[in-house]
Order: structure tokens, then sequence, then C-alpha cells
């Protein structure tokens, strides 16, 4: 008779092993490294659900000294609020009978929070804990900037469309700013927790537990109250946040500016869900569902009130007929 404790002894070093590939990979190839960062880290939802607390807390001490050996201290911290406490509050939600959507977005708001917030602890509000990032971000300005004066040289375009162009940039570099770290934290969270749940799923069957599949993404629908995140949005960044007068208006512009584009971000998955339904409800060609998803791509806030105007239209519940025909009315003569 197997021994379960050896066996999952065993298992337990495989995981840590595929999380370090991971780690290493991102250290060496920044943005197909964080993608293969996300999919190595699956082990650390699977542990926690397969086996429980005390193997996933052995998972995680593992996965951090190993990482503070091999790469840098720093390094090691990074994981906890990017791998380990998103796992570990993707288990409570979905071990508090949560479905799916709302076990992710319920993890998806937790992780984003825990992360932001050490994002804070680290670095405060100074210029000094943005600077690497602006730094970069100023960069590539830099190098726009030089193609728009060459195309300025050349003649190729009026100043008033060069001058247009150069604001619109500074506008997007401004705005950009003001997203870091809470909405990048939470892109990179929503790409992750994705990934545990679909990779919890295909593992489930062989580590003998269960999980309920996510429902079609034709039926993606969110909590009507996500609204609320986008109005307050909408109010603190060009309401308050433009009032220079007001106290602490910078902090209002910042916490809106997120605040919109996390909301925003939501309602364009689900309106491109409700899109994705009117292809199966018409039933639209290839061609033409290429063409549209296009569409979606480019016109993304159209999109966005899409979903948004979904929460009340419903467009997906088949709505009831105003008249009856004569064959299903009762015949009372």
């Amino acid at each position: 008779m197997s021994n379960p404790t050896a066996i999952r002894t065993l298992g337990l070093a495989v995981m840590v092993i595929i999380t370090m590939a991971g780690l290493f990979a991102a250290t060496q190839l920044p943005l197909i490294g964080a993608l293969m960062l996300s999919v190595a880290a699956i082990p650390a939802f699977v542990i926690i659900l397969a086996w429980g607390g005390l193997w996933f807390l052995l998972y995680s001490a593992l996965t951090m000294t190993l990482a503070g050996l091999i790469a840098a201290p720093g390094t090691a911290l990074v994981l906890l609020p990017l791998i380990i406490m998103p796992a570990a509050f993707l288990h409570g939600s979905v071990k508090a009978g949560c479905s799916p959507l709302q076990a992710l977005c319920l993890a998806l708001l937790s992780a984003t929070l825990f992360s932001t917030g050490t994002w804070v602890v680290a670095n405060g509000f100074s210029e000094q804990g943005f600077m690497p990032i602006r730094e970069q971000y100023a960069k590539q300005i830099a190098v726009i900037e030089q193609q728009l004066d060459k195309v300025q040289e050349k003649g190729q375009q009026s100043q008033e469309a060069i001058d247009m162009a150069r604001e619109n940039l500074r506008e997007v570099f401004d705005y950009t700013l003001l997203l870091i770290p809470a909405t990048f934290l939470f892109v990179w969270h929503l790409l992750t927790l994705g990934i545990f749940y679909a990779g919890a799923v295909r593992l489930a069957p062989r580590l003998g537990f269960q999980i309920i599949k996510l429902p079609p993404f034709t039926a993606w629908r969110f909590d009507w109250n996500l609204i609320w995140l986008f109005v307050a949005g909408w109010a603190f960044h060009y309401g308050v946040g433009n009032n220079e007068s007001l106290p602490m208006h910078e902090l209002a512009r910042t916490a809106g500016a997120n605040c919109l584009a996390i909301s925003s971000i939501m309602y364009y998955i689900a309106g491109l869900s409700l899109v994705f339904f009117m292809f199966e409800k018409y039933k639209l060609g290839t061609v033409a569902r290429m063409g549209l998803t296009c569409l979606a791509l480019v016109f993304t806030q159209a999109v966005v009130w899409f979903g948004i105007i979904d929460v009340w239209a419903d467009f997906r519940t088949p709505k009831p007929a105003l008249f009856k025909s004569s064959d299903d009315s009762d015949d009372d003569f």
C-alpha cells in the first residue's frame, strides 16, 4: 500500500519546482515570463483546494525560501501578494459556497486590495516609489515624440495635427500613471485567477476533488452593484479630482481613475460576453463574427456601455410575447 504522505511530499516538491521555473522565466523574459509565472503558480491554488491549508503553508514557505535564496529576498516577498494570497482568497471564496463567477470576483477584489496595500506600504505615495515606472514610460513617450518630429519635418501632417497628437500622448501618459499600481495589479490578478480556476478544473479529477466549471462565456454577467464603482470613478476623477481648491483632490483623481478603469474592464468583459451571445442567437457566420469582434476590440467604450445597459435591459432573457396567436387562446364559445 502506498504512503499518501510520501506521495504528497513528492508532489509538493514537483509543484514547488514548477513555480520556481515560472519565476525564473518571469525574471528573464518579463512579458512572456509573466504569463508563464501565472501558469506555473496553478499549484498554489490546487494544493490548498485538494490537500488543505497545512500543505499550502508548506508550499508557500518552500517557494518563498527558494525564491529568496536563488533570486533575492525582495523577489520572495513579491510572491506573497501576486500568488500566495490570491490563491488563498480564491480558495476561501470557493469554500464559502460562491458561484464560480462570484468566487472569482470576490477573490479578484480581495487580491487587488491586498496587493495595492502592500505596494503602498512598501513604496508609499512618494515620487520615489513610482520613479522606475515613470522613467520607463517617459522613455517610450520620448521615442514616440521623436517619430512625431520626423513626421513634422517631412511635412506629412499639419502643425495643428502634430500638436494635437502630442497633447493626446501626454494625456494618455498622465492617465496611465494614475492607474499604477491598482489597475495594473487588477489586470494581473484577473489573468492569474482565471488561469488558477481553469487549471484547477482540469486537475480536479486527477487529485480527487471536485470544482464547479465556469458558465459559458456567453452567460457571463456581473452584479448590478458594480455600477456604483463606475459612478464613483466618474465623480472622483472628473468631479472632485478636477477641482484643485478641494483638499486631497489629487488622491481623489487617482482613486477615481482606478475605479473607472477597473469597472470599465469588468463591463467590457460583460459587453463582450453579450456580443458573443448575439453571435449564437442570430447564428452569425465566421466572417461576420470575426468582423464584429475586430470592431469590439476597436470601439471598446461602446462595448462597455453595451455591458452596462444589459444590466437593466437584460438582452439575454427571452421577453414574453405581447400578443398571443388565436391558436394559443382559450375558446370561450
